[in-house]
């Protein structure tokens, strides 16, 4: 049911529009009246009616001033204005305040009805509209903190494809693509604090949540082992050094208010600066290493300043990518002697501290496992982290190196056949057009001197001749069928010349078309 307030100082009036709309639409609507524009203004405010009707000539507060104070305290407001004086003199003033119609009396029961079914319509649009909206609102809900996950998951894991993350980045209304990754590292060492962390992990991960994201606009990923990681927008107009320390200071916040509120050591790493998603990675795998995991150190460390202090990162990205363009290349002696540089110098730097050289190792692998689209990330560091010592972690590494190259070289060999597959389907669906092996290359996108070298290698013979045996061998088919003229056979299977058509027969056969047909015959 409709609230309608009428608001007119004719009682009369009054009385008879409720009568003549009580009559015509039973059930819909409850009455309220104002006899002027100040108790109009007050049972507004009241009863929120969901209709007003409104006159425009009443003592005191006159029907527009009344109209223009209830649409300022409820915009939303349905107002008819009802005048027995000139409709155009307010037409302007009344749409500028949002008024929805106008009845000049004495209006027509006609009339009055159309505007109310007119305004009812309208009204439960807009419910049916917001009621969408709330029910949308209600599925983003659910949908944003799978999305918020499934992002820092990517980038924590490497596997972040430019289109998908793109995607959730639009789901998330995030406008950034330059920041930095904050780690925040438990003690896994410790049985009782391991004990305690695994009891109230989920707390902690809703109490970081709500200690960081006001703060700091950010990426909270789910927790994964005993990490949470943080990806950060760089805040703008921010110099480099100050950002710093800024950085740390949250760190220092943060680790103080876990260790306050829930007794836990926390170690907190700090990745630089970077730009896109790799480098959004590349950070977070920064962070991760200066964290001082499985020590009874707790601190906070941000990767520069550690970098710094050494001259330079253990790994420069030039040599991670160079390492990635030999697995690339199934070039299995270059992958191993460019790991076996790396891991040694990483020794060298960490030869007290296996389990972060261990760290330093599974950054690395995860970031070559992205490259190579092994989507292993997860067993990898599972796998990488039984690892008790330094040579038993070389090994398995040189290993999955190797299976990745195998991999990388099954499926470039499936690729290739595939695309000899389609070709040949291609041809043999029109050899008996005029066809062109440039066409075919075309065809399978590939350039013609690359298809004509990867077909021979495939099928063991060359275009032409490919071509040349499949016209041949369904000119044999059609010659014994003996419905055809040697001439229309030619046309047939794709020569227009009748000699030439011969020539290549004969070459093929050993002997010429016609000489098979009498073969064919006397048999």
């Amino acid at each position: 049911m409709y609230t309608l307030l009428i608001a007119d100082d004719e009682a009369l009036e009054r009385e008879g529009l409720e009568m003549m709309i009580r009559h015509a639409m039973p059930d819909t609507f409850r009455f309220v009246h104002a006899e002027n524009g100040r108790r109009a203004i007050q049972l507004a405010e009241e009863e929120r009616p969901d209709f007003i009707f409104m006159d425009i000539k009443m003592p005191g507060i006159q029907g527009l001033e009344a109209v223009r104070e209830i649409m300022a305290r409820q915009p939303g407001a349905r107002v008819v204005i009802i005048t027995a004086h000139d409709y155009f003199a307010y037409a302007k003033e009344g749409l500028a305040l949002g008024v929805r119609e106008y009845l000049l009396k004495p209006a027509r029961r006609e009339e009055i009805l159309d505007v109310l079914k007119h305004l009812i319509a309208e009204t439960e649009e807009a419910k049916r509209a917001r009621d969408e909206q709330l029910s949308l609102q209600e599925k983003l809900s659910h949908l944003l903190p799978l999305a918020e996950n499934e992002l820092s998951l990517m980038l924590m894991l490497e596997y972040a494809q430019e289109v998908e993350a793109d995607q959730l980045a639009r789901m998330l209304n995030l406008q950034w693509r330059k920041g930095y990754a904050m780690v925040l590292s438990f003690a896994k060492h410790n049985p009782k604090e391991w004990a305690s962390f695994q009891v109230a992990k989920k707390e902690i991960y809703e109490a970081v949540k709500q200690w960081a994201k006001p703060g700091l606009s950010c990426l909270v990923s789910p927790v994964v082992g005993h990490k949470i990681a943080l990806f950060i927008p760089l805040p703008p107009g921010r110099p480099g050094y100050e950002q710093r320390v800024m950085a740390l200071e949250w760190g220092e916040r943060l680790r103080s208010q876990v260790e306050e509120r829930f007794g836990l050591p926390l170690s907190v790493g700090i990745g630089g600066v970077r730009e896109g998603w790799d480098g959004l990675s590349r950070s977070y795998r920064e962070a991760v290493r200066v964290c001082a995991e499985e020590q009874d150190i707790v601190c906070v460390r941000h990767y520069d300043d550690i970098a710094e202090s050494s001259g330079s990162p253990a790994i420069s990205l030039d040599e991670e990518k160079k390492l990635l363009d030999a697995l690339l290349q199934q070039d299995k002696a270059e992958a191993a002697e460019r790991f076996n540089l790396l891991f040694e110098r990483l020794q060298e730097e960490r030869s007290d501290d296996f389990p972060h050289l261990r760290g330093d190792v599974i950054g690395l692998l995860l970031y070559l496992s992205r490259g190579v689209e092994a989507g292993d990330g997860p067993e990898l560091i599972e796998d990488l982290r039984a690892c008790e010592n330094a040579e038993v972690l070389r090994e398995r590494v040189l290993h999955r190196l190797g299976i990745w190259m195998d991999s990388l070289r099954e499926r470039k060999e499936h690729s290739r056949s595939h695309v000899v597959q389609r070709a040949i389907l291609f041809v043999t669906q029109r050899f008996k057009e005029e066809i062109s092996m440039e066409q075919t290359a075309e065809y399978v996108n590939l350039s013609p001197y690359y298809f004509s070298k990867l077909f021979k290698l495939q099928t063991g013979e060359n275009f032409s001749d490919y071509l040349t045996r499949l016209r041949i061998e369904e000119a044999k088919r059609l010659i014994a069928g003996r419905s055809l003229s040697l001439k229309e056979i030619c046309y047939e299977v794709g020569y227009k010349d009748p000699n030439y058509f011969s020539r290549v027969f004969k070459k093929a056969v050993g002997i010429s078309p016609s000489e098979y047909r009498q073969q064919i015959e006397t048999e």
